[in-house]
């Protein structure tokens, strides 16, 4: 019994041996990793890949994109399971450590980062699998999703990098056709079209997955048909159309299938045609109506028959229910037909308007599109704004009884055209435009049907009515005047009968008609003022002006631009756009014609000498040279400043006057200026400071120093009067003040500019080194008495021995001291003593007693 039992426990021993051996060995752990892990984990990520793939949009008017867009609101309605997948694959590595599915399901982790956008955590699990995986495929195919990972990233570069690697390797077919997709796909973002063609063209043959077949067909049909090899595209896009696809690949396939055989062979036109009648009447197609059409546009304007392409885009446009995206291309091809070949701008302006209100904001060129609407909508207003005004100018030289007749036309055209289209019987919208194409005009009731806003309907108007009615006054409502005189008439009433009229003294009724109050408003619109009309003429110049810039930049018609240009200098040739217009012209013409190109520049600088364009046309290196100017004009300043900060406000004002006087032309001058007008303050009298800073501020009245100048001129009143209450009526007897020399003169014996001229020759001549100034004050209005005087000097007796000099030279020039001239030195307190109290003979008099 014993020994039984001993075998039994021996037997269990074996049996737990053999067992705890089994669950170690490779094959149990691939068998339990494969199928309890990774199976599941793989299946969720596919499930989420297959909801992109069923949410692919087929944009048939683009290039094929070869992957689906990653839509993160599919990422995120699959959260569970990509979480489930995320938990079966990290358990997998965890659980079955010794496995061969530990790189696979690392692999399936970096796909789910990747699809939730957590980029660094996918770059770092795909790296680490390259690193760690003996497995060539699973590495291989982290590569690949490396590369995609970069590629939403926007790192182009790193992705062809990963490229690179990949190029080098030894690739299965599988994963060389999933490869060779993904490389395309990059060179696809990258919009290089030649190598997307090279790399799908060597990936057909290895694709088994019949969607990215059928995909990859279609997308090589588009290239080929975009390159004109129309029989390969026509072989393309045949194999696209096997294998059962979709009704709706198939349906574009086979429409382009019909186009590349037209344009490979204008013989299979009419084959074609065929076929799309019968493609119109099938009913499955009603939903495609407006594609059909579309693609027989495409198919005439390949052929150059434009009007033919025009009638077949206009009638995509038209079809019951279209799709905005289909009707959106059909009137950007409409655009841009009349844009580039029928050269309607106008026209193209409308079209344009419709694609961008019905195309997606998506679509390639979109940016472009919408700026070239802009454009032509701005173009058009001007068009508008010149014909609108010419028309009104032309209306204001009418005589009233024609205008009115006039206005009387376009009402009832007007009116005529709404009963119209209350009847259904008007189909200027039916192409779906945004503005009616019979009209540009804007009415001045609001409409948009101002019919008769032209000059030739004008003189039509008058010579019908003229016709009808003869000449009649010029007076306003004859038609009501003249019904009321022959009321009156018929009548026969007399003063009697009026005075006896009960009603007599109540209020009248209004007897105008709503017709004549519409025409009473079409007639207020009209500018018959003065003022109107030069602002209608106005706004025709700037309408001009704009279309001129829109022709060069907006559309490249530079032709164009100079005709218009010029119509404005026709029509104004004093326009305030006249330099503008006339540098315009110049470099218009430079590359085309050098006479004129010459002869608009000679006109600038003649009208406009002073303007910075005219300097420039002079000395092509004007700005550098004014640059190098003001630097050194800035140097003059520093060290004029500086003199000035130290006090030695005679030296700061030599500089000054020097920098002054040796330079011109410079943005710098007016800081100069204005310290050397402070300074007048300082070396002469608060009087020359006040009339300093006017001067200064009337000269720049723009410039931002005239602000400062001006808060200096407002402090000047209140310290003025402080200074004359403090002076009393004695002169001051502190000679170690600065020292003018001034000479009073009777303004109507003797002239300041010449007296002027002679004090700065003298200067120049005797005294050059000290930069002496002279300057000018009305002493006396009253007296006709003005007063000349040089500063300055910063001594008595320095003032003394030029005041002799200058007596001197007044005495040879025949100037003596007499009742009308006085020539004397004066302290810069008593100057502003003497020019308070005009006591000149007082001071005369203390001048003879202190000074030589």
């Amino acid at each position: 019994m014993e020994i039984k039992n001993l075998h039994i426990i021996r037997f269990c021993c074996l049996l737990l041996i053999i067992a705890l051996w089994g669950c170690n060995s490779k094959g149990y752990q691939n068998l339990n990793a494969r199928y309890n892990g990774y199976f599941y984990a793989d299946q969720y990520l596919n499930e989420v890949y297959q909801a992109f793939e069923e949410r692919y949009a087929y944009n048939f008017d683009e290039i094929l994109r070869i992957f689906p867009q990653i839509d993160s609101a599919i990422v995120k309605s699959n959260k569970e399971k990509l979480d489930d997948a995320f938990k079966k694959s990290s358990q997998t590595i965890e659980w079955w450590k010794a496995s061969d599915w530990v790189d696979d399901s690392y692999l399936i982790i970096g796909k789910i980062r990747y699809l939730r956008a957590q980029w660094q955590f996918a770059i770092e699990t795909f790296q680490y699998i390259n690193q760690n995986s003996n497995d060539d495929p699973t590495r291989q195919k982290a590569l690949i999703a490396l590369m995609r990972t970069y590629m939403d990233m926007g790192n182009y570069d790193q992705a062809e990098e990963v490229a690179g690697f990949l190029d080098l390797e030894k690739l299965e077919p599988e994963v060389r056709a999933s490869y060779l997709l993904t490389k395309a796909f990059l060179f696809q973002q990258l919009d290089e079209y030649g190598k997307v063609k090279e790399l799908l063209t060597e990936a057909q043959p290895l694709i088994n997955d019949k969607t990215y077949s059928l995909r990859v067909n279609f997308i090589l049909g588009q290239l080929a048909q975009q390159a004109g090899e129309y029989r390969n595209a026509y072989l393309y896009y045949d194999n696209a159309l096997k294998g059962n696809p979709p009704y709706e690949v198939m349906f574009h396939a086979r429409l382009n299938k019909l186009i590349v055989s037209g344009y490979s062979n204008p013989n299979n036109v009419d084959e074609a045609y065929k076929v799309f009648d019968k493609m119109l009447r099938d009913g499955k197609n009603k939903e495609y109506m407006d594609h059909i059409y579309y693609t027989m546009g495409l198919l005439e304007q390949h052929r150059n028959k434009l009007s033919k392409a025009v009638e077949n885009y206009r009638a995509a446009t038209r079809v019951e229910q279209p799709n905005n995206r289909q009707q959106g291309l059909a009137f950007l091809r409409l655009a841009e037909i009349h844009y580039d070949h029928l050269l309607d701008f106008n026209l193209a302006s409308a079209y344009y308007d419709s694609a961008v209100m019905k195309l997606p904001k998506d679509i390639e060129r979109f940016d472009e599109i919408s700026k070239r609407q802009k454009v032509l909508k701005d173009f058009v207003t001007q068009l508008n704004i010149i014909e609108k005004n010419d028309s009104l100018l032309t209306l204001a030289q009418m005589n009233p009884i024609s205008l009115e007749a006039y206005l009387g036309r376009y009402l009832d055209a007007k009116e005529a055209k709404e009963r119209a289209k209350e009847r259904g019987n008007n189909n200027a919208n039916s192409t779906g435009l945004n503005r009616t194409d019979d009209s540009n005009y804007q009415a001045p009731d609001g409409s948009n049907t101002w019919y008769f806003y032209n000059r030739q309907a004008v003189g039509q108007g008058q010579l019908e009515f003229q016709r009808l009615w003869g000449n009649r006054p010029l007076e306003n409502n004859w038609r009501r005047s003249l019904k009321q005189t022959i009321g009156l008439s018929s009548a026969a009433q007399t003063d009697n009968d009026i005075s006896d009229d009960p009603n007599k003294g109540a209020p009248q009724p209004d007897l105008k008609s709503s017709r004549e109050t519409d025409i009473d408003k079409l007639m207020a619109t009209v500018p018959f003022s003065e003022e109107a009309q030069l602002k209608v003429h106005k706004e025709i110049q700037d309408a001009y002006f704009s279309l001129g810039r829109i022709y060069r930049f907006g559309l490249a018609q530079n032709q164009k631009s100079i005709i218009t240009y010029e119509k404005l200098l026709e029509r104004y040739p004093q326009t305030e756009h006249r330099l503008d217009v006339l540098y315009a012209l110049f470099t218009l013409y430079e590359p085309l014609d050098a006479a004129k190109a010459q002869h608009y520049k000679q006109s600038i600088i003649e009208e406009f000498p002073e303007t910075l364009l005219a300097k420039t046309l002079i000395n092509p290196n004007y700005l550098q040279e004014k640059a190098a100017r003001n630097l050194a004009l800035q140097q003059e300043y520093a060290r004029a400043y500086e003199a000035y900060e130290s006090g030695d406000y005679i030296l700061a004002d030599q500089r000054l006057r020097a920098a002054l006087a040796s330079f011109e032309d410079v943005d710098f001058l007016p800081t100069v200026e204005l310290l050397a007008a402070i300074l007048k303050a300082k070396t002469e009298s608060i009087v020359s400071y006040e009339q300093a800073l006017k001067d200064f501020i009337a000269k720049y009245p723009e410039e931002p120093q005239s602000k400062y100048a001006q808060n200096l001129l407002a402090a000047i009143a209140p310290t003025k009067n402080q200074l004359f209450n403090n002076l009393n009526n004695a002169f001051s007897e502190d000679f170690q003040q600065v020292h003018l020399v001034a000479f009073t003169f009777s303004e109507s014996v003797f002239k300041a500019d010449n007296l002027k001229q002679i004090v700065n020759t003298f200067n120049q001549q005797k005294f050059e080194s000290q930069r002496l100034s002279s300057s000018y004050l009305n002493f006396s209005p009253v007296n006709k008495t003005g007063i000349l005087f040089i500063n300055s000097f910063k001594t008595k007796s320095a003032a003394e021995i030029y005041r002799k000099l200058l007596e001197e030279e007044l005495v040879k020039q025949g100037l003596k001291s007499d009742s009308n001239f006085h020539n004397f030195a004066i302290s810069r307190d008593n100057f502003t003593q003497l020019f308070q109290n005009k006591a000149l003979e007082e001071y005369l008099t203390f001048h003879q007693k202190f000074y030589k």
